[in-house]
């Protein structure tokens, strides 16, 4: 979801309180926007939240819900998190399960 997507999940009849919430949600969709920009811009072609769709142990990021995706493929920069703290992690390969899909591994350095 958005922070714009999220406008609409209030329900208030404070209409000074609606026109704030509608402007955190616009202000949030603006930075998560610039983000999304700025690594485009650096050369990374996805990114994801590091949450619990990334396994930290084996190294494994299954794309449930990115905040965007270009194309993944080996050798692709992905970064995980959020704009306010994300890591910068470099593809290196994949793995298929029957039951869950795709998972791509990835190295922690840019090398």
């Amino acid at each position: 979801m958005q922070p714009k997507d999220m406008i609409g999940l209030l329900s208030t009849s404070n209409a000074e309180f609606g026109k704030s919430w509608a402007e955190i949600c616009n202000e949030g969709q603006r930075e998560r926007d610039a983000w999304i920009e700025a690594l485009k811009e650096d050369g990374i072609v996805a990114a994801h939240p590091d949450d619990g769709w990334v396994d930290r142990v084996k190294n494994q990021i299954r794309f449930a819900y990115p905040q965007f995706n270009l194309g993944v493929e080996v050798g692709s920069l992905v970064a995980l998190g959020w704009p306010d703290k994300h890591r910068v992690v470099r593809i290196t390969g994949s793995v298929e399960s029957m039951f869950s899909g795709r998972a791509w591994t990835f190295s922690e350095g840019l090398s």
